[in-house]
């Protein structure tokens, strides 16, 4: 017996845009349809950070495993990443050990496939300027995901301190070329940073919000009529980086209601305020998946997907990066 072992660089390799979209459609439809079990995940507070405990079973897809993370903001100054962590996959009939996945690379790639999924679903399919808040790890592979998805004409990046952002446009600028749908020989978009938010929303429908932030990052007047949002940061009830506006305009299509009303502070802030009730959520995104409810915006002015993250999106894209990683021969086999 043996486990594979993925690294970072191999997943990426592994692992497609669309790879990782598809892995997003099928998670969230079965958490949606009733075939997955996910817990909220459990959360142990260090004195440095925090550790998040993440099982799932997808019954349909037939798979099982857990992630493990670690959120330390001090770590950056350390020359560290703040967040870290493994997936461990196992076999649903034996319950055997399977590969061991890097945890980081994973989130990251399908946080972004979940907003990709989300925006192919609910944007306008002409919406092509970005605007991303938060200039880290979350907010690169969005620019990265949704670029190699959809056809993108600029990207304007906006971060607390400005020079994470200008940093991030430069690396993004470099590579430019890579910053296009697959397959599609079209020019790359223009990326550049952005000082304002207020100049960053003009004329962008797609935006991304991926802070730590606990206060509004926009103000909600700021946002285009007809504009997409993924709200992928505030996974903690105490932190918010939408203004109550933004939901009282939009359509709210969330990953988990269950999971949403638990840790989404940009939900559960203006609730307990009084500012919205708890009506405020039209949809899963997996009723969309799964055909239970429409896509697009509907009567509203604009659309919102909030994100807090749920074990079936890392079981469901582990799943597909391992198996790819078998027919490329990518990994390291180990006995166990």
């Amino acid at each position: 017996m043996e486990i594979r072992i993925l690294s970072a660089a191999d997943i990426r390799r592994a692992l497609s845009a669309r790879d990782a979209v598809d892995a997003m459609r099928i998670a969230f439809g079965e958490l949606s349809g009733g075939t997955a079990a996910v817990p909220v995940r459990n959360q142990l507070q260090s004195d440095r950070g925090l550790m998040l405990v993440m099982p799932a079973v997808l019954g349909e897809s037939g798979t099982l495993g857990t992630k493990v993370v670690s959120v330390f903001p001090g770590n950056p100054s350390r020359g560290r990443p703040a967040v870290q962590g493994a997936v461990l996959l196992l076999d649903a009939e034996t319950g055997r050990a399977r590969a061991l996945l890097d945890g980081a690379a994973l989130t990251e790639m399908r946080t972004a496939a979940a907003s990709a999924l989300a925006t192919e679903l609910l944007a306008s399919a002409d919406a092509d300027v970005l605007a991303v808040f938060g200039a880290g790890a979350q907010g690169q592979s969005h620019v990265e995901l949704l670029a190699r998805t959809r056809r993108l004409r600029e990207v304007r990046i906006v971060s607390r301190s400005g020079s994470t952002a200008e940093s991030l446009a430069a690396s993004l600028s470099e590579d430019a070329i890579t910053l296009i749908p697959e397959g599609d020989p079209g020019p790359p978009p223009i990326v550049r940073a952005v000082r304002e938010p207020s100049a960053a929303l003009d004329g962008a429908r797609l935006v991304v919000t991926a802070t730590t932030s606990t206060r509004p990052v926009f103000a909600a007047n700021d946002l285009e009529p007809g504009a997409h949002v993924n709200a992928i940061g505030a996974y903690r009830p105490n932190m918010q980086e939408l203004d109550a506006g933004v939901l009282q305009r939009a359509r709210v299509v969330v990953d988990q209601r269950e999971a949403a009303w638990q840790e989404a502070g940009d939900l559960i802030v203006p609730l307990q305020s009084g500012l919205i009730g708890r009506d405020i959520i039209d949809a899963e995104l997996g009723e969309i998946v799964n055909g239970e409810a429409p896509r697009g915006r509907g009567e509203c002015d604009c659309t919102l997907f909030k994100s807090v993250g749920n074990a079936a999106q890392d079981i469901a894209i582990a799943t597909a990066a391992l198996a790819q990683a078998k027919r490329m021969n990518l990994g390291v086999p180990a006995p166990f």
